[in-house]
C-alpha cells in the first residue's frame, strides 16, 4: 500500500451568506490546505448562492443539501487530487466514497450533523446505525453530533441528561466506531453559559488500520460559536522536530543534601573547545542539569 495523506476539514459556520464567515473559511482553507471541506448549517437555500460559495472557494467539486429557510444546509468540497463519488445524501448527513488508486483500499467519509433539538436526538443516532448498515468498507465520520459522550465533555451549565449520552454511546458501539483522539482545547462549542464537545471524529477499526496516523486538531475560534476541526489522515507518521526543553531550577532541589556539591562541581568543570565555548553559560547549566537529574 502507497504511502496517503489527506487533511479534511469540518465546520459547523452557522450561515456562510455574510462576508466575514466567508471570509474566514478562505482564511482556514488558505491556511491549512484541506483536500475535502465540509459544512453544516450553510443556511444556504438558493441553489444559485451554493454555486457562488463553489465559485469562491476554488474547488472542482462540490455537492449540497440546500436548506430549508434558515434551518440547516450542508456542503461537501474536494480538489482535483481526491477521486470521489456522492453516495448517499440527507438534511444531517452526505456520504462521499473515496477511491485511492488500485494498491489503495476504497474507503468512506460521511459529513454529519446531528439533530439539534434534544427531542429529536434519537433521530440521529437511527441515522448512524442506517449509515452504518449501508455497507462493511473503512469508515471514518466527522462533524458536529450535536451531542457529548460524557460528563467529562461538558463544563458548567445544566445537567446533561444520561440517556441523552448513552444514546449516542450505543449507536457509536452499534457501528463500532471510534472516538478519534485530538489536539487542543476539549470543547468545540460554547455559549454564555456552557462549553461541550459538539464535534469530533470517529472511525471504524478498518479505517483506523490504514490511517493509522491519523490526528485531530481542534482549530481556533473562527466567526462562529462552533471551532472548525481537521482531519489529518495519514497512512505515514509526522515528521516532528526534536524539542529542546528549557532549563528550570527547582527550588526543592536545595532539599537534597547533595545540591552544593553538584553545583559547585560541575560549575567548575573544564569544558573542551573553543574558548567561547568553554565559558559559555549554557554548557555549565547543561553539566549541572544532567548530573542533577540522575538523582531524581
Amino acid at each position: 500500500m502507497a504511502s496517503m495523506d489527506m487533511e479534511i476539514l469540518s465546520w459547523n459556520c452557522k450561515g456562510i451568506c455574510n462576508d466575514n464567515t466567508r471570509r474566514a473559511l478562505k482564511d482556514l482553507i488558505s491556511q491549512n490546505r484541506p483536500q475535502i471541506v465540509f459544512l453544516c448549517e450553510t443556511k444556504i437555500s438558493l441553489l444559485s448562492d451554493f454555486k457562488a460559495l463553489h465559485a469562491t472557494l476554488g474547488f472542482p467539486h462540490s455537492h449540497e443539501v440546500l436548506s430549508d429557510g434558515q434551518s440547516g444546509g450542508l456542503g461537501m468540497f474536494w480538489s482535483e487530487d481526491v477521486t470521489a463519488t456522492i453516495g448517499t445524501v440527507s438534511a444531517h448527513h452526505m456520504d462521499l466514497f473515496i477511491d485511492c488508486g488500485v494498491d489503495n483500499p476504497r474507503w468512506r467519509l460521511t459529513g454529519f450533523y446531528g439533530y439539534a433539538r434534544t427531542v429529536e436526538r434519537d433521530r440521529s443516532w437511527q441515522l448512524l446505525r442506517e449509515l452504518s448498515d449501508l455497507d462493511t468498507l473503512p469508515w471514518v465520520v466527522i462533524g458536529d453530533f450535536n451531542e457529548i459522550l460524557n460528563s467529562s465533555e461538558k463544563k458548567d451549565g445544566p445537567v446533561r441528561e444520561e440517556r441523552q449520552m448513552r444514546g449516542f454511546r450505543d449507536a457509536l458501539g452499534y457501528g463500532d466506531l471510534l472516538d478519534l483522539r485530538f489536539q487542543g482545547p476539549q470543547s468545540t462549542w460554547w455559549n454564555s453559559e456552557t462549553q461541550l464537545r459538539l464535534d469530533r471524529a470517529v472511525c471504524t477499526p478498518t479505517w483506523c488500520d490504514i490511517y493509522g496516523h491519523a490526528r485531530l486538531r481542534h482549530l481556533p475560534p473562527s466567526d462562529s460559536d462552533h471551532v472548525p476541526i481537521l482531519l489529518h489522515a495519514s497512512t505515514v507518521p509526522l515528521v516532528t522536530r526534536t524539542r529542546h526543553h528549557r532549563f528550570w531550577f527547582k527550588a526543592y532541589w536545595l532539599q537534597d543534601t547533595e545540591c552544593d556539591g553538584i553545583v559547585e562541581t560541575e560549575w567548575a568543570r573544564d569544558i573542551s573547545g573553543s574558548p567561547m565555548y568553554q565559558v559559555t553559560l549554557h554548557q555549565k547549566l547543561h553539566h549541572t542539569t544532567v548530573k542533577k537529574r540522575r538523582l531524581i
